[in-house]
């Protein structure tokens, strides 16, 4: 397993120290060493954060483009730093917002409780279960049960496909009816 618990270069060099600091408490360990509180108000900084970037690298990016005057006195000449910038912080943002909701879920068993309880069904799966069939019919004396698929050879079509023609004989229904007016 890897070590998150540092940013990697690229993403050092596109946050700012403050936003680094955020980002590093949105990683395991201290991620799961902050109170409720703190941790929401770290969701709320990060997603700020995040939502302002996000906002700068679709206005760069338009500026880039020519479909939007510049903000400043020059032109951005393209988005690739702060859109970076964004993802990091979505990043961060989901890191923190998975640990609240893993919280939230409380009793949730653990992955090593689900492994260790499936590990037993297996082990207790290998013994005979009296519940399961011997491979016969499940009720033979049915008498609604369906005997299965008939063999095509016993299904030609003695009408057409649409109905048009029944016992009536080999007359349309249209001709039929206009016998009967």
């Amino acid at each position: 397993m890897t070590d998150h618990s540092q940013a990697s270069p690229e993403e050092q060099r596109a946050l700012t120290q403050e936003e680094l600091g955020f980002a590093n408490q949105a990683r395991q360990p201290a991620l799961g060493q902050l109170s409720d509180k703190e941790l929401s108000d770290l969701i709320g900084l990060l997603r700020t954060r995040r939502n302002r970037a996000r906002d700068m690298a679709a206005r760069q990016g338009r500026e880039a483009r020519g479909k939007s005057a510049p903000k400043g006195v020059n032109p951005a000449g393209g988005n690739e730093g702060t859109r970076s910038k964004s993802e990091y912080l979505s990043a961060a943002l989901d890191r923190a917002m998975a640990e609240r909701e893993s919280r939230e879920a409380g009793d949730a068993p653990s992955q090593k409780d689900l492994a260790e309880k499936a590990a037993q069904l297996k082990a207790d799966g290998a013994d005979a279960n009296p519940m399961m069939e011997d491979g016969a019919a499940l009720h033979p004396n049915d008498p609604d049960a369906d005997p299965g698929k008939k063999g095509m050879a016993d299904t030609d079509r003695n009408t057409a496909p649409s109905g048009a023609l029944d016992h009536a004989g080999e007359l349309p229904s249209r001709e039929r009816s206009r016998e009967r007016r």
